[in-house]
């Protein structure tokens, strides 16, 4: 074990809430309003409003989970307090395999986005010496240290809001509000599938509780982060789709729609700068991806959920230096860069967001079973917080295809046989 073994807390409330942001905020918003617009026109600004609500109950479960435990990892934390180590294991395997796959998508998408201002960057060789160039930079600045991380993700967070704050400004003050269409409340059917991709649009706040550890009191940071972060985006995407259907209604654009939506307020700069906006945002979610995602292999390895002689004095070492779990990093970014550079992350994509919901269920039964236990009772609306976010998540859950199912029964039959094997290789 190396000299300084513990992460530092160096993560503070401005931190916290912008590492909501940023996993929350990424590749999603550029192609969002087109697909919203087209499935519940008028009603589709308004549909953020109400399960962004729902989806509330569910980052509200997971502030309550920050207060009872305050470690790195998040729900590797939640899932070994309430069910174990083999529950904490897969729980982490296929969580680490969904955000790692996340990581891979959006080099993509990111270069895709640069595509559109340099060609070059999209071809064969460029594409692949750009991917490991993404992937040293990420990994560079995760390694040398938690504070050049979150002053990077403060540069980049600024520079991702101020084009929105400027489209959403100058598009309403432009906006003839006396001409705006009557709202018309879709049908159930309709609704249920706005809802489905509404809901998809909030999966990736969870970012702030798996780096707990290093951060400024976590008992009152992360659910005030949470909260207040996760209410300003579903205010944030409201506005943003309002603008869009009011301005090019349901027809389909032939750029990102948000790219268009700018070339139509500001003209070719103002399309310019969306896509340049679009590079950002996305690297910061990388960004805060990497942060977070890396310190899920540092929580397993801490404890001993992944074996000893590959686990507490490799994947749980900490750097003497920087304070950063630097192997944890090195092979996430080595990781996630092969998978760009082979395209073998779109197999792992398929069931990426339902392994998500799985664990976000998982954690909520976790707080269910952590409030029984409790000496005092909680009130009546604590109580039922976590069962309206169960639904919501099974709800979800039961959305997804066939195959995103077959595809995350085969993780978790793999990941049940590392546990096997890893536990065995313990005891001998």
């Amino acid at each position: 074990m190396t000299r300084n073994s513990l992460l530092t807390k160096g993560i503070g409330g401005i931190g916290a809430a912008l590492l909501v942001l940023n996993g929350l905020i990424g590749a999603g918003i550029f192609a969002l309003p087109a697909k919203m617009a087209a499935e519940l026109g008028a009603f589709s600004p308004y549909i953020f409003l109400i399960f962004g609500a729902l989806m509330l109950t569910i980052v509200w479960c997971f502030g309550q989970l920050a207060v009872f435990y305050q470690e790195t990892g998040g729900p590797v934390i939640y899932a070994r307090k309430g069910f174990g180590n083999a529950a904490a294991f897969q729980t982490g395997f296929v969580y680490y395999l969904a955000r790692a796959t996340a990581i891979a998508a959006n080099m993509h998408v990111l270069l895709l986005y640069a595509g559109y201002l340099w060609p070059e960057i999209n071809s064969g060789m460029g594409k692949s010496l750009a991917i490991i160039a993404l992937t040293s930079l990420l990994i560079f600045v995760n390694i040398v240290g938690l504070k050049a991380a979150m002053r990077s993700l403060d540069t980049i967070s600024v520079l991702k809001l101020l084009p929105f704050v400027a489209l959403i400004g100058v598009g309403y003050w432009q906006l003839d509000f006396s001409t705006a269409s009557p709202v018309v409340t879709p049908t159930l059917d309709t609704i249920s599938a706005g809802a489905l991709i509404t809901l998809y649009a909030f999966i990736g706040f969870e970012t702030v509780v798996v780096t707990s550890g290093e951060t400024n009191s976590p008992k009152k940071t992360i659910p005030k982060a949470l909260m207040l972060t996760v209410s300003g985006i579903a205010l944030f995407y409201f506005c943003v789709q309002w603008l869009y259907w009011h301005t090019l209604g349901a027809a389909t654009p032939d750029s990102a729609p948000l790219i268009a939506l700018a070339n139509i307020i500001f003209g070719e700069t103002g399309a310019l700068i969306m896509t340049l906006a679009a590079v950002v945002s996305v690297a910061g979610n990388l960004l805060a991806n990497m942060i977070s995602t890396s310190r899920l292999t540092y929580s397993m390895a801490r404890q001993s959920l992944i074996p000893n002689k590959l686990g507490k004095h490799w994947l749980g070492k900490v750097h003497s230096e920087f304070a950063t779990p630097y192997i944890s990093v090195l092979v996430l970014g080595v990781f996630a860069g092969v998978m760009a550079l082979s395209g073998s992350f779109v197999w792992l994509a398929i069931s990426s967001v339902l392994a998500r919901l799985v664990v976000y269920a998982v954690c909520v039964v976790v707080l269910m079973k952590a409030q029984h236990q409790l000496t005092y009772t909680p009130n009546i609306v604590k109580r039922a917080v976590p069962f309206i976010a169960l639904a919501v998540c099974i709800w979800s859950i039961s959305q997804s295809a066939t195959n995103a199912w077959l595809f995350l029964v085969g993780e978790l039959v793999i990941g049940a046989a590392l546990y096997w094997l890893f536990t065995k290789n313990a005891k001998d």
